[in-house]
């Protein structure tokens, strides 16, 4: 009889393991404690509007770049009647407004953020250069010769490797303070440059676009493949505890009291839960108490989201604006910046002839927002109607009076990424990408417990789905390694 494993967490890793060890003649059990699949890949509904919180651009979404074959065997972009999921690529990959007023474009094509930084900067041409230079080494190739790809792929790590410095000081080499505000408008300054370079580097190759549907229509796709070919995702199942045994992993205790045991438990669930909670504390490793300790993590997030009654199709997509008149929320933090999305190239999330419209604003301070909520409710959700007053008026600058257009009003905040996905401190996406921790990879297993391995964002620095969806891959081919058996990617039996 085969073994029989269960995966921790509903999420594009704990998916993609449950998918690739399906294939492999496991018998496999996903346990989520949402109602839906993905983890923080999502979106929810509110009055006849989809909001999305997670994917704006995606590698891998065109044939022939390295992350597109994981998410054709992962069945992503299949919609549930059969027919393949658009994918949208832009014109222009954002838009960043300056202190001074000037709106800097940051176009798909490089040749133009090269001309467009040489009108800002001409003082800075050789520097400019060289990042353009980088950039399009850092786009890797479709070719599908051979040679061709091994060449390409060499040179994209060099770049990339490159491109790991910290962004304050990629931004000194400049002498333009236009471009070294440009450079830390959006990124933290002590994160690599590739926070950055990664997605505009893709843009010209296409292999970087927005699947229409949103993010938890390609959750949902990974998740039906799994269940039709007879793998079994159990929702409203959170796991409280996992069962050890003589120092093996042989299930785990829900929170309802039921067990389910397992010869292996995979958690692809937040890694803070899994090791101090679910195990007690009792397995964590150095590397993990170093990571938790001193690694910076993601920001989790306040988001403003808005159904217009109007087309907006003729404003650019994504932008980040600087507001002269900062928003100080209830958590402390002054924000200076809305970065808009303008949803109008996905017809999936708002009615006809209008449009859902999301701000975005990065905060820390998760622990204020989940104590406002659960001690002070009602200031809670006045400081939600507050801040979203505070965005209309912003966005009304940007489109003109919104009086009687405004179908719908949603915000969300790190109290509820806690509650719908128990991530610590409410990350979006696990450790931070910096120097220090894009250079590591931490253990997928834990020593003196067997049977048992971690995969997901807190396991692999800078996460991003595609990191997720190779982790579920590479875990599976682990396990078949283990057991002798040969690795298969294909439903039928082929490698």
């Amino acid at each position: 009889m085969s073994k029989h494993i269960i995966v921790i967490g509903a999420g594009i890793a704990g998916l993609s393991a449950a998918s690739y060890l399906l294939r492999n003649g496991y018998q496999v059990t996903v346990l989520e404690k949402h109602t839906e699949p993905g983890g923080l890949c999502t979106s929810w509904k509110r009055k006849g509007y989809t909001i999305d919180y997670c994917i704006h651009w995606m590698m891998g979404t065109r044939e022939g770049t390295e992350f597109h074959p994981l998410w054709q065997d992962l069945g992503a972009f299949t919609n549930a009647d059969g027919s393949p999921v658009p994918i949208v690529n832009f014109d222009t990959f954002t838009t960043l407004e300056l202190s001074t007023g000037e709106s800097v474009c940051l176009s798909s094509n490089l040749e133009n953020v090269r001309d467009t930084f040489l009108a800002l900067a001409p003082e800075d041409e050789k520097e400019i250069l060289k990042f353009y230079k980088t950039l399009k080494t850092m786009a890797g190739t479709t070719s599908t010769n051979p040679l061709v790809k091994k060449i390409s792929g060499f040179r994209q790590l060099m770049a990339l490797m490159s491109h790991l410095l910290p962004m304050q000081e990629y931004a000194n080499r400049f002498e333009s303070p236009k471009l070294r505000e440009l450079f830390l408008t959006e990124i933290p300054s002590d994160w690599s440059l590739v926070s950055l370079t990664m997605g505009l580097a893709q843009q010209p190759l296409k292999s970087a676009g927005y699947p229409v549907g949103g993010s938890l229509n390609i959750a949902r796709n990974i998740a039906r493949l799994i269940e039709d070919k007879g793998g079994v995702i159990r929702y409203k199942s959170d796991v409280h505890t996992i069962m050890v045994s003589d120092g093996k992993a042989i299930g785990v205790t829900l929170s309802d009291g039921t067990t389910v045991s397992a010869d292996y438990v995979i958690s692809a669930a937040d890694g803070y839960a899994t090791l101090y909670s679910m195990l007690d504390g009792a397995y964590v490793s150095e590397p993990y108490k170093k990571a938790f300790g001193e690694y910076p993590v993601f920001p989790s997030t306040v988001m403003a989201a808005f159904g217009i009654h109007k087309d907006l199709s003729s404003f650019t997509h994504a932008s980040s604006l600087y507001l002269k008149e900062p928003i100080v929320f209830a958590d402390g933090t002054t924000q200076d910046r809305l970065n808009l999305n303008i949803y109008h190239y996905d017809p999936t999330l708002a009615p006809k002839g209008c449009t859902l419209v999301a701000v975005l604003f990065n905060t820390w301070e998760t622990e204020a927002w989940v104590t406002l909520a659960q001690e002070h409710p009602a200031k809670y959700k006045a400081e939600k109607q507050r801040i979203a007053d505070e965005v209309l008026k912003r966005l009304e600058q940007v489109f003109g009076s919104l009086e009687g257009l405004v179908d719908m009003v949603d915000v969300s905040t790190p109290n509820s990424v806690v509650h719908y996905t128990s991530n610590w401190k409410g990350s979006f996406e696990g450790f931070a990408p910096t120097k220090t921790t894009l250079s590591k990879r931490l253990p997928k297993k834990l020593p003196g417990l067997a049977n048992f391995a971690m995969i997901g964002q807190w396991t692999t620095p800078g996460g991003g789905l595609p990191t997720a969806a190779k982790d579920g891959h590479d875990i599976a081919k682990m396990l078949c390694k283990e057991d002798g058996k040969p690795f298969r990617t294909s439903w039928d039996g082929q490698r």
